[in-house]
């Protein structure tokens, strides 16, 4: 490793125009970045032109960098497989590491034995060791081990030699499950011919094995062999059994790595689906707190060696939900192609099966995200830390007890609304969570409706106050609802703008000992009072991770309100442009109906048999709201109200 001395622009421009690996560290020579190049002296170099300058992670890397090592590799490759061994070594800051969820357990053939057995195992992997999963959980290792013994006798004994320590063959040797190495009556051969067939058929090889056995049990059926028969009937039962307990996908009997990933601000899950024979064996999801403004090729990238660095077989083709950066694409083909000692092809697939395979994967992987999303927001020590971080973090006053959080959800002038979500000690108050429908503010205005909604919930606490001192005065118990509570810390979504009409507002009703921040969703930088500085949680802190749950409930509850005001408006409306339906007969059906959702699910002829609508109305009604599927369900309310007392004619209201 190489160290160049000076400023980090002067040090770029001399280095090598070579292949390698660059590390950029802080200023107590800790290792934040490590990053691989074509060309060292054109990559480094790039860092520090005036076209990066708009890339905020860029930035924060560059204000925390002091000095710069190098290493030059022989080739690109070389550089790909250096890279992650540092990332592995350093655990940079601004690099990506993805971590399983769980151990997952799998199935391995301990092919160093002499006899080799096939085990459960978890954790760590044995180089000698040929492995199969990983599997959903541990009970179906233990079932698909139990299946193969059936049809494959190997041995279930324990140790690295076959058989007991008294000499004499086990039970399963009497019953048929293990074929009896220890007895000295099978070959090395002809047992590895056993443990053979198991590796073929965990590997893919179903078709020609299940073919196999269905010819052995029609000749032992034709020498007259009911029992031999019999068993071979019940062996090919047990590995269809196995098969029908996989996924099935209509892929030809192609074997295929499926790589989804599902990121948001902060973190990202990598699903990886295993496919061999065109049937799904595998699914692992992996998680990692993503670097600002990393994308999700990127995030690929950076995953992809250390998958297929222990990987025990590799397919001749990989499947990505987004493309990685093009100076990392060839090298990682490279790479993944010398592992695999054949041809791998990468691909991005835009149509057909392997594209609905891959938004298969990508759907696993944003629930899997979800689902450790709402382990850790179920996770009492979590929350606490969490809390405990906000008000370290942020350099408040006093623990925030109870906070609340604002949002804005508006397209335009029409149906602009606010929402307001309540936690207390971290989890969520549903019941005070409250929505408002913007009266003040024309246009996209969203700085002025944060004030607006602000000052309609303080004036709300304010008179809440009031009621309570004067209840108290006059001895009577107070009528509270949930906006006498006094939030510790108020975070509206947004930058300083956003900020500043908070500060506003708090300040109209003399409420300076409520604390309040704006959260940012471009780095998820917090914003607070009289400070010219942003402030920058940890990526990877629970504080961070607390507050964007919060930000992110509140942008889902005024987006909810927001569609349903705009459904109802947009519905509302269709009422007025309907042929026929005046003032009183709209205000009639919302009446008798209850809502215009209502109105929409009434069949055609019970609109007509209302005494308020005459048959023109009640089919141009109906046509509004189901302008393809009329006209069967027309014809015949035609023929039937034609002969309705008062329905023929002109008739009206």
């Amino acid at each position: 490793m190489k160290r160049v001395a000076g400023g980090l622009r002067e040090a770029a421009a001399s280095l090598p125009d070579a292949p390698g690996v660059y590390l950029f560290k802080d200023g107590s020579g800790k290792v934040i970045y490590v990053g691989k190049a074509a060309s060292l002296r054109k990559r480094v170099s790039s860092y520090f032109q005036g076209g990066e300058r708009d890339n905020p992670r860029l930035e924060m890397l560059r204000s925390r960098a002091e000095g710069l090592d190098f290493i030059v590799t022989a080739n690109e490759v070389e550089a790909l497989i250096l890279e992650a061994n540092l990332i592995k070594r350093h655990h940079p800051d601004y690099n990506i590491e993805f971590r399983d969820d769980k151990s997952y357990p799998y199935m391995a053939i301990c092919a160093g034995d002499d006899f080799p057995r096939v085990i459960f195992v978890r954790g760590k992997r044995r180089p000698e060791n040929i492995y199969f999963g990983p599997f959903a959980h541990a009970g179906a290792v233990r079932e698909t081990i139990d299946t193969l013994r059936k049809v494959f006798p190997f041995r279930a004994c324990r140790g690295r030699e076959p058989g007991k320590s008294t000499g004499s063959p086990c039970l399963d040797y009497h019953i048929g499950l293990c074929c009896g190495p220890c007895t000295g009556g099978v070959s090395r051969e002809e047992y590895g011919r056993v443990i053979a067939g198991v590796r073929d058929f965990m590997e893919g090889g179903h078709e020609e094995i299940l073919r196999g056995l269905e010819e052995r049990m029609r000749g032992e059926a034709s020498r007259l062999e009911y029992e031999n028969a019999a068993r071979t009937r019940d062996r090919i039962a047990a590995l269809r059994r196995i098969l029908e307990r996989q996924q099935a996908h209509s892929l030809r009997g192609e074997d295929l790595d499926v790589f989804g990933i599902y990121a948001d601000e902060l973190d990202a899950c990598i699903t990886v689906f295993t496919v061999r024979s065109g049937k799904i064996l595998g699914k692992q999801d992996y998680y990692s707190i993503l670097p600002a403004m990393q994308t999700e090729g990127e995030a690929l990238a950076a995953f992809l060696p250390g998958y297929y660095e222990g990987a025990t077989s590799i397919p001749s083709r990989v499947l990505l939900s987004h493309c990685p950066p093009d100076e990392d694409l060839q090298p990682l083909q490279a790479w993944i192609r010398e592992r695999a000692g054949r041809a791998v092809r990468l691909s991005i697939p835009q149509r057909g099966e392997k594209r609905r395979l891959v938004e298969k994967v990508v759907e696993n992987a944003r629930l899997a995200h979800g689902l450790q999303r709402a382990r850790q927001a179920s996770d009492l020590g979590w929350i606490s830390r969490a809390v405990e971080g906000i008000y370290e973090g942020l350099s408040l006053r006093r623990i925030p007890y109870r906070i609340e959080c604002y949002d804005i959800s508006n397209l335009g002038a029409d149906d602009a609304v606010g929402s307001m979500v309540v936690y207390e000690a971290g989890v969520p108050v549903r019941g005070d969570f409250r929505r408002f429908r913007i009266r003040g503010v024309g246009g996209q205005n969203d700085v002025a409706m944060i004030e607006e909604v602000l000052d309609r919930r303080l004036s709300r606490l304010a008179g809440a106050m009031e009621r309570t001192a004067r209840a108290v005065e006059e001895g009577k118990r107070p009528r509270l609802d949930s906006f006498h509570k006094k939030p510790d810390l108020i975070i509206v979504d947004g930058g300083e703008g956003q900020l500043a009409a908070a500060l506003k507002a708090l300040e109209r009703y003399d409420c300076d000992d409520i604390e309040v921040a704006s959260l940012a969703k471009r780095l998820e930088e917090v914003h607070l009072p009289g400070s010219p500085s942003r402030v920058m949680l940890p990526r990877d802190s629970e504080a961070l991770r607390l507050l964007q749950l919060i930000r992110d409930e509140a942008h889902r509850y005024a987006i909810e309100y927001h569609r349903r005001e705009r459904s109802r408006r947009t519905r509302a409306s269709m009422l007025d442009e309907v042929p026929g339906i005046g003032v009183k007969r709209k205000k009639a059906l919302l009446r008798h109906y209850g809502s215009v959702a209502a109105i929409a699910a009434a069949p055609l002829q019970e609109l007509a048999s209302l005494s308020f609508m005459d048959r023109r109305s009640a089919e141009n009604l109906y046509r509004a709201f189901h302008p393809y599927g009329a006209s069967e369900e027309e014809h015949g309310v035609r023929a039937s109200v034609s002969d309705q007392p008062g329905m023929g004619g002109k008739g009206g209201s």
